[in-house]
Parts: C-alpha cells; sequence; structure tokens
C-alpha cells in the first residue's frame, strides 16, 4: 500500500509518517519512509510517503499513493495527481477543499478541541487514516507514537491518536 501525507510544514505530516512506518516494521512488514519538504520550516509544503507491502518494496518513491491524506490545501493541490483515479482521499475538512470524491473530519479543529494544540492534527489525521484502512494495528501504532514523539509528549499525542481513531470509526 502506497500512502502520503501531504501538508505544510508545521503539521507534522512527516513525523506521521515516520510513526506509521515505524508501525508496519512492528508488524513485521517491509516498508520504505521517504519525505520530501519546502526550505520555509513553516508554511511550505511536506509531504511524507509511507510505502508498506509483505512483498520486497522495489520503488524509492510513492509512485501512485493508493491513499492521499491531505492537511492543508496547498498539500493536496501540488500532490493529487499522485493518487490513483480509485485511490482514497483523506482531507481535513475545514482547510482542504478537493475537487473529486473524499473522506475526511476536522482534523486540526479535532486536535485544538481534545489536546489544546493544533500541532496534534497529525496524531488525530494518523487514527483516523488507521481506522479507515486497517493498514496496521491500533496498538502498533501507539507502541511506535512512543518511540518517536518527544518525551514528554507522548501521552497527549496517543490521546489525538484516540480521537482521530474513534472518528474514522464512525
Amino acid at each position: 500500500m502506497q500512502i502520503r501525507f501531504a501538508g505544510i510544514g508545521g503539521q507534522g505530516v512527516i513525523l506521521a509518517g515516520v510513526i506509521l512506518g515505524e508501525a508496519a516494521a512492528i508488524e513485521g512488514l517491509n516498508v520504505l519512509q521517504t519525505q520530501d519538504y519546502g526550505s520555509a520550516s513553516r508554511g511550505g509544503h511536506s509531504i511524507a510517503d509511507v510505502i508498506i507491502s509483505k512483498e520486497p518494496i522495489y520503488d524509492f518513491m510513492v509512485t501512485k499513493a493508493d491513499v492521499l491524506v491531505a492537511l492543508a490545501q496547498l498539500g493536496y493541490d501540488s500532490t493529487k495527481e499522485e493518487l490513483k483515479e480509485d485511490g482514497l482521499l483523506i482531507v481535513d475538512t475545514d482547510l482542504v477543499k478537493p475537487d473529486r470524491e473524499h473522506i475526511g473530519a476536522p482534523f486540526t479543529r479535532l486536535a485544538e478541541e481534545s489536546t489544546g494544540l493544533a500541532l496534534t492534527v497529525n496524531m488525530v489525521a494518523l487514527g483516523y487514516l488507521i481506522a479507515k484502512t486497517g493498514v496496521v494495528r491500533k496498538e502498533s501504532a501507539e507502541e511506535a507514537i512512543k518511540r518517536r514523539v518527544p518525551k514528554g509528549t507522548e501521552e497527549i499525542n496517543i490521546k489525538a491518536f484516540r480521537v482521530g481513531y474513534k472518528e474514522g470509526l464512525r
């Protein structure tokens, strides 16, 4: 499965990709995770690609995404062509107005309401993605979150992840 997270700097899309890749590795799956971001640390484009497979992976990057998670309009606009025609588009419904069929939720608003921090939007979106696709187990993702987020922020990030996961189960 080829998954792309697209947003702008400061939304944590790269960390979300790293955590998803780590969760897949915990499950013994083959995984490739790459990232691309503009020179601006805030506001420029930010992309994280994750390829997960039981078979060997021969691609160096996402070629045609099965899933695109867009957290900002710029992220969507700059990557929408890489989503398969029958691919799954997941968007932050408050920030992205796509021109094709999609699902999603107001991820940034859910992050702010549940944790008080908009920057946990990446964990809300990750939880939603995992609930909708089942690409990895919830427990593997939570273990990866504990390993990868800055020390002292594990609890708030897992809380945000669970909010997104619950929303994705709806």
